[in-house]
C-alpha cells in the first residue's frame, strides 16, 4: 500500500500512472510458460522467452513492470538474468521461481540482482498473482517517487531561476531609482554651472579687451571649455536617467581631434600636470562617425582615472591607433591594475574602483556612450603592470 503522504503528493503533482502492465515470463520449458500465461494474461500484457539472452533482447525493446524467471535454465540462471537487466532497466521488479531454499545463495542473489521475491516450487497460481500484484505496486511506487523527485527538482530550478530574475529586476529598479535621483541632482548642478559660465564669459570678454597675457586668457578659455564639458556630461546623465537613452549627435571626425580635446580639458587638472604624458596618434587614421563632445567626455574620464591610479611623476599614455579593423582610443596607467572581481562589474552603475572616493558613474556613462556608437570598451592588464583601457570604434565608411 502507498503511504498516504506519498499518495497525496502523487495526486497533487499529477504524476499519473507509471506502470505499463507488461510482464515477461522466462522458462526453458514451454509448458511452464503456457501455464503462467493462462492465468496472467487476463490482467497483464504477457511476453515469453525460453532463454536468458532472448529475455534480455525482449526487455530492451519492451515496456515492462515485472519479470518472472525460472532459476534453473541452461544458458543463464534467473538471478544472472536479473543482474544483467539491472544495467539498463533497474526499475523492473524480478520474481524468481526456484526449487531450492539455500539462504546464503538467496541473500547473495538479493544483493547482486535485487530480486523482489523468491517463490518456491511447486507454486500456486494465487501465490504468483499476489507476488505480481505486490511487485507491480512496488514498481509503481518506485517510479512515482522518481518522477516526483525529477518534477520537484525541475520546479526547484524554475523557482531558483525566478528568484534570480526577481533579484535582477529588483536591482534594476534600484538602479533606476538611484539614476533618477542622480538625474535630478545633475539638473540642479547644471543650472548653477550655466550661471558660472555666464560669469566666466564676462571675465573672458574683459580679458580680451585688456589684452592680457595669452597664457592667462588661454587658462580662462580652457576652464570654460572644461565647465562646458561638465555641463554636457551632467546633461547626458540627466537625459539618460529620464528616458534611458542618450542624445548622440554624430558627425565625421578625425580621431586626433578627440585626443586633443580630451588633453586640453585634462590639463586643467593639477594632478595631470604632475605626471608624464606620452601621446601617440598614429598617422593616417581613418575618421570615425561619432559625437565629438561625448567621445571627448569618455577619453577625459579615462585620463582622469589614469591620473588618479598613477603616482606623481610617473607616466600615463594616451593613444589613437588602428587595430584589427577598429579605430582604438587607449589610455594606459602605471597603477596597481584592476582586480578580476572588479573587472566583472567595473562598467556597471555605482561601482567604483576608488572605493568610497568615487560615485561609480564615470565608467558607466562611458560605456553608455560607447555602446551608443556601436563600439566596445574594455580594460586590459598591461604586461609591465597597470591597466589599459581601450575604446574600439568602427571607422566611418568611405564615401563612394
Amino acid at each position: 500500500m502507498l503511504d498516504e503522504g506519498l499518495r497525496s503528493l502523487i495526486a497533487l503533482h499529477g504524476v499519473g500512472e507509471t506502470r505499463t502492465g507488461g510482464i515477461l515470463i522466462v522458462d526453458d520449458e514451454k509448458p511452464n510458460l503456457t501455464v503462467l500465461r493462462n492465468f496472467l494474461e487476463a490482467g497483464y500484457r504477457v511476453y515469453e522467452a525460453q532463454a536468458g539472452n532472448e529475455a534480455l533482447a525482449i526487455a530492451r525493446t519492451t515496456a515492462l513492470d515485472v519479470i518472472i524467471a525460472d532459476q534453473r535454465m541452461p544458458e543463464m540462471t534467473g538471478v544472472e538474468l536479473l543482474e544483467k537487466l539491472r544495467d539498463f532497466k533497474p526499475d523492473v521488479a524480478g520474481i524468481i521461481l526456484t526449487g531450492y531454499t539455500d539462504p546464503p545463495a538467496l541473500i547473495s542473489a538479493i544483493n547482486r540482482a535485487r530480486v523482489f521475491r523468491f517463490l518456491k516450487k511447486p507454486w500456486q497460481p494465487d501465490d504468483i498473482l499476489e507476488a505480481v500484484r505486490q511487485a507491480s505496486e512496488h514498481v509503481y511506487q518506485t517510479r512515482a517517487i522518481q518522477r516526483l523527485v525529477a518534477l520537484l527538482a525541475k520546479r526547484t530550478d524554475e523557482l531558483d531561476a525566478s528568484l534570480v530574475q526577481i533579484r535582477r529586476t529588483q536591482s534594476h529598479l534600484l538602479h533606476l531609482e538611484r539614476l533618477g535621483t542622480m538625474g535630478k541632482l545633475a539638473a540642479g548642478v547644471v543650472h548653477d554651472l550655466r550661471n558660472l559660465m555666464v560669469s566666466l564669459g564676462y571675465v573672458e570678454s574683459v580679458l580680451q579687451q585688456r589684452s592680457v597675457a595669452p597664457d592667462v586668457l588661454e587658462s580662462v578659455q580652457v576652464g570654460m571649455q572644461g565647465v562646458g564639458n561638465l555641463i554636457h556630461t551632467l546633461e547626458a546623465m540627466h537625459q539618460f536617467a529620464r528616458g534611458g537613452i542618450l542624445n548622440i549627435q554624430k558627425s565625421i571626425l578625425q580621431p586626433s581631434l578627440v585626443v586633443h580635446d580630451a588633453l586640453a580639458i585634462a590639463r586643467m587638472d593639477m594632478g595631470f600636470r604632475a605626471h608624464k604624458v606620452a601621446v601617440n596618434i598614429e598617422e593616417g587614421l581613418p575618421p570615425v562617425h561619432g559625437d565629438r563632445q561625448k567621445l571627448t567626455q569618455v577619453l577625459v574620464n579615462l585620463v582622469r582615472n589614469a591620473v588618479q591610479a598613477t603616482a606623481q611623476w610617473r607616466q600615463i599614455g594616451v593613444e589613437a591607433s588602428r587595430k584589427n579593423g577598429h579605430v582604438v582610443f587607449a589610455v594606459e596607467d602605471e597603477g596597481p591594475g584592476v582586480s578580476p572581481d572588479m573587472k566583472e562589474n567595473l562598467f556597471k552603475p555605482f561601482v567604483s574602483s576608488k572605493g568610497e572616493g568615487g560615485m561609480g558613474m564615470g565608467l558607466y556613462m562611458a560605456k553608455l556612450i560607447v555602446d551608443s556608437h556601436q563600439g566596445e570598451i574594455a580594460v586590459l592588464d598591461r604586461p609591465q603592470g597597470g591597466a589599459r583601457f581601450e575604446v574600439r570604434l568602427q571607422p566611418a565608411e568611405e564615401p563612394r
